[in-house]
Protein backbone atom coordinates (compact mmCIF):
# COMPACT_ATOMS: atom_id res chain seq x y z
CA UNK A 1 0.00 0.00 0.00
CA UNK A 2 0.49 3.56 -0.34
CA UNK A 3 2.47 5.38 2.73
CA UNK A 4 2.37 8.61 4.22
CA UNK A 5 4.91 10.48 2.91
CA UNK A 6 3.81 9.40 -1.16
CA UNK A 7 0.98 11.30 -2.13
CA UNK A 8 -0.36 10.33 -5.59
CA UNK A 9 -2.18 12.75 -7.41
CA UNK A 10 -5.82 13.72 -7.90
CA UNK A 11 -6.40 11.95 -11.07
CA UNK A 12 -4.24 8.72 -10.34
CA UNK A 13 -7.09 6.03 -8.78
CA UNK A 14 -5.52 4.33 -5.78
CA UNK A 15 -6.96 1.10 -6.76
CA UNK A 16 -5.34 1.41 -10.71
CA UNK A 17 -2.31 2.22 -9.71
CA UNK A 18 -2.07 -0.74 -6.97
CA UNK A 19 -3.91 -3.01 -9.70
CA UNK A 20 -0.70 -1.54 -12.26
CA UNK A 21 2.05 -1.79 -9.48
CA UNK A 22 1.35 -5.40 -9.19
CA UNK A 23 1.31 -6.38 -12.75
CA UNK A 24 4.75 -4.61 -13.06
CA UNK A 25 5.94 -6.03 -10.20
CA UNK A 26 4.86 -9.90 -11.14
CA UNK A 27 5.25 -9.58 -14.46
CA UNK A 28 8.62 -7.97 -14.99
CA UNK A 29 8.96 -5.51 -17.96
CA UNK A 30 5.73 -5.36 -19.51
CA UNK A 31 5.50 -1.16 -19.45
CA UNK A 32 6.40 -0.85 -23.26
CA UNK A 33 3.73 -3.69 -23.86
CA UNK A 34 1.04 -2.12 -21.65
CA UNK A 35 1.82 1.01 -23.17
CA UNK A 36 1.59 -0.14 -26.70
CA UNK A 37 -1.94 -1.48 -25.78
CA UNK A 38 -3.15 1.35 -24.50
CA UNK A 39 -1.84 3.50 -27.25
CA UNK A 40 -3.36 1.06 -29.98
CA UNK A 41 -6.48 0.91 -28.19
CA UNK A 42 -6.93 5.14 -28.08
CA UNK A 43 -6.40 4.87 -31.93
CA UNK A 44 -8.99 2.35 -32.52
CA UNK A 45 -11.57 3.82 -30.48
CA UNK A 46 -11.08 7.27 -31.61
CA UNK A 47 -11.06 6.31 -35.13
CA UNK A 48 -14.27 4.24 -34.50
CA UNK A 49 -16.09 7.53 -32.86
CA UNK A 50 -15.09 10.14 -35.42
CA UNK A 51 -15.57 7.58 -38.76
CA UNK A 52 -19.27 6.91 -36.90
CA UNK A 53 -20.05 10.76 -36.54
CA UNK A 54 -18.25 11.22 -40.16
CA UNK A 55 -20.82 8.85 -41.65
CA UNK A 56 -23.57 10.09 -39.91
CA UNK A 57 -23.27 13.72 -41.00
CA UNK A 58 -22.63 12.08 -44.54
CA UNK A 59 -26.18 10.60 -44.64
CA UNK A 60 -27.55 14.03 -43.46
CA UNK A 61 -27.88 13.31 -39.28
CA UNK A 62 -27.85 17.00 -38.20
CA UNK A 63 -24.60 18.57 -37.24
CA UNK A 64 -25.20 20.25 -34.47
CA UNK A 65 -26.39 17.46 -32.31
CA UNK A 66 -23.77 15.20 -34.02
CA UNK A 67 -21.20 17.71 -33.68
CA UNK A 68 -21.73 17.98 -30.24
CA UNK A 69 -22.18 14.54 -29.15
CA UNK A 70 -19.07 12.90 -31.02
CA UNK A 71 -16.94 15.64 -29.31
CA UNK A 72 -18.50 15.00 -25.73
CA UNK A 73 -17.93 11.17 -26.39
CA UNK A 74 -14.39 11.59 -27.79
CA UNK A 75 -13.46 14.19 -25.14
CA UNK A 76 -14.82 11.95 -22.17
CA UNK A 77 -13.03 8.68 -23.56
CA UNK A 78 -9.78 10.43 -24.12
CA UNK A 79 -10.14 11.90 -20.40
CA UNK A 80 -10.34 8.10 -19.08
CA UNK A 81 -7.40 7.20 -21.51
CA UNK A 82 -5.32 10.23 -20.50
CA UNK A 83 -6.52 8.97 -16.30
CA UNK A 84 -5.92 5.41 -17.29
CA UNK A 85 -2.20 6.53 -18.74
CA UNK A 86 -1.23 8.81 -15.93
CA UNK A 87 -1.99 5.81 -13.46
CA UNK A 88 0.39 3.46 -14.95
CA UNK A 89 2.96 5.80 -15.21
CA UNK A 90 2.43 6.78 -11.18
CA UNK A 91 2.16 2.68 -10.95
CA UNK A 92 6.07 2.63 -12.87
CA UNK A 93 6.74 5.65 -10.63
CA UNK A 94 6.09 4.02 -7.79
CA UNK A 95 7.91 0.79 -8.25
CA UNK A 96 11.15 2.51 -9.47
CA UNK A 97 11.04 4.64 -6.28
CA UNK A 98 10.55 1.35 -4.09
CA UNK A 99 13.43 -0.61 -6.19
CA UNK A 100 15.79 2.39 -5.41
CA UNK A 101 14.92 2.21 -2.18
CA UNK A 102 15.56 -1.47 -1.75
CA UNK A 103 18.89 -1.21 -3.15
CA UNK A 104 19.91 1.66 -0.98
CA UNK A 105 19.17 -0.61 2.23
CA UNK A 106 21.29 -3.51 0.66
Amino acid sequence: MMSQAQRRPWYCRDDVVDEYKQTLTTGGEKLPMLKALKIIRAIVVNVGIFAIGAYSLYLGGDPTLLGITVLMVGGAYNGLEFSDYRALLQAYQEVQAEAGTNDQED
